[in-house]
C-alpha cells in the first residue's frame, strides 16, 4: 500500500497544472494513479440547458460550487448540445480552454440531435447510419460528427486533452442513441471513436458510461480497445456502483480507469444529506475508483445544495485544485529549435 501511495504522490507532482505538455497517454497514467485515498473531485459544469461554458459565469456549476465553498473542482465537464445549439462551437470551445488553463482536466459531452430529425422522443431509426448506400440520416449524422470533429481539432490545435464521453449514459433509452439496444448502442459508439482516431484526434481519453442499472456495463461496453475510462451513474443517497466488481476487474486485467462518472448524493424531494458520505462509501466499499463527477441541474445533486461541501473538498483524500496534494507546475517541454539555441549559446559563453 505504501508503495501505491509513493506511486500517486510521484504521478501527482509529475502532472502540470497547465496541461499543455500533457499527451493522452500521461493523463492516462495520472488518472490510473488514482484511488485508494486519493480520489478526483469532479462537476458537471453544463448540461444541455442554458448553463454558460465559461466557468466565471455564475450559471456554470464549476461556478457555483466555488462561491458555495471557496474550493475549485479538479475536473470540469462541458456538453455540446447540438439537438438544443443554445450555445456556439466557439464557446464550448473557449470554456473547456478556460478550464484546462486554470488547470482543471477537462470533460467533454456530446449530446447528439436525433439524426432521424424527429426530436429527442421522436422515432428513431440508427441501421441507416451504417447503411452503404448515402440517405439523409446517415448525412445528418455524419455531418454531427463532421462538426465535433473540428471541435476536436481546434481543442488539439490549442494542446488540449480531453476527457471525452461520445455518448452520455449509453444505456439509457429515453435519449435516442440507446433506443434500439446494445447493439446498435455500441455500433454507434465505435463508429465516433473510429471516425475521430481516423481524422488523426490523439487527444482524447475515451470515457463510456451507463445508468445505475444491473448488468449494464457489460451489456453495452464498447470493447477494451475502445474505452479508457468506465463509468457509471449513481443517484440517491445509497451512493450505489453496480457491477463494481466487473468493473475492478477491467482496471486490473485490461487497465482501465473506473469511477463514478454522474454521481447525485440525493433526490430533489430529499432532505439535504452529509457529503462525507461520498468519501465513506469509496474508503469502505468503492476504494478503487479514481473518483467522481458530481452532476450539476439542481444543488440537491452535489455540494451546493448538502451539508459539509467543504469539508469533503478539504480532505486530504479528495483531489481538488485547492487540495494540500494537488499536483506541481512543470516547465514547458523544450522544442528542438530552443534546445540548439541554449547548446548554441553556451558554445558561444
Amino acid at each position: 500500500m505504501k508503495n501505491k501511495i509513493l506511486y500517486a504522490i510521484l504521478l501527482l507532482l509529475a502532472f502540470s497544472l497547465n496541461a499543455q505538455s500533457q499527451t493522452k497517454d500521461e493523463l492516462l497514467s495520472y488518472l490510473k494513479s488514482l484511488g485508494h485515498g486519493s480520489y478526483l473531485f469532479g462537476q458537471q459544469a453544463t448540461w444541455v440547458h442554458n448553463e454558460n461554458p465559461d466557468m466565471d459565469h455564475p450559471s456554470n456549476w464549476l461556478k457555483k460550487v466555488y462561491d458555495h465553498t471557496g474550493i475549485m473542482p479538479r475536473y470540469g465537464c462541458i456538453t455540446y448540445a447540438f439537438s438544443r445549439n443554445s450555445f456556439t462551437d466557439a464557446e464550448w470551445n473557449e470554456g473547456v480552454k478556460k478550464m484546462w488553463e486554470r488547470g482543471l482536466i477537462p470533460g467533454v459531452y456530446s449530446f447528439w440531435a436525433n439524426p432521424s430529425g424527429a426530436g429527442g422522443s421522436g422515432e428513431v431509426k440508427i441501421d441507416p447510419i451504417f447503411a452503404s448506400d448515402d440517405n439523409p440520416i446517415k448525412a445528418n449524422f455524419y455531418k454531427q460528427m463532421d462538426r465535433m470533429v473540428a471541435n476536436m481539432q481546434w481543442l488539439k490545435d490549442n494542446g488540449i486533452t480531453v476527457v471525452y464521453t461520445p455518448f452520455v449514459e449509453l444505456d439509457d433509452k429515453v435519449k435516442w442513441h440507446a433506443r434500439e439496444g446494445s447493439k446498435n448502442g455500441i455500433r454507434l459508439y465505435r463508429l465516433v471513436h473510429d471516425y475521430f482516431t481516423a481524422k488523426g484526434l490523439d487527444n482524447i481519453v475515451w470515457a463510456f458510461h451507463t445508468r445505475q442499472s444491473p448488468g449494464a456495463l457489460a451489456e453495452y461496453y464498447p470493447g477494451d480497445e475502445y474505452v479508457d475510462v468506465i463509468g457509471k451513474s449513481g443517484y440517491g443517497g445509497g451512493l450505489i456502483f453496480n457491477e463494481y466488481e466487473w468493473a475492478v476487474e477491467k482496471k486490473k486485467n485490461a487497465g482501465k480507469v473506473i469511477w463514478w462518472a454522474e454521481l447525485g448524493i440525493r433526490g430533489k424531494s430529499e432532505s439535504p444529506v452529509d457529503c462525507m458520505n461520498v468519501l465513506a462509501k469509496l474508503e469502505n466499499s468503492y476504494p478503487e475508483l479514481a473518483g467522481f463527477s458530481f452532476w450539476s441541474d439542481n444543488g440537491s445533486f452535489n455540494v451546493v445544495g448538502n451539508n459539509n461541501g467543504r469539508e469533503l473538498m478539504s480532505s486530504p483524500k479528495i483531489v481538488t485544485m485547492n487540495s494540500s496534494n494537488k499536483v506541481k507546475k512543470i516547465p514547458m517541454k523544450k522544442t528542438q529549435k530552443e534546445k540548439t539555441k541554449k547548446k548554441s549559446d553556451k558554445s558561444k559563453s
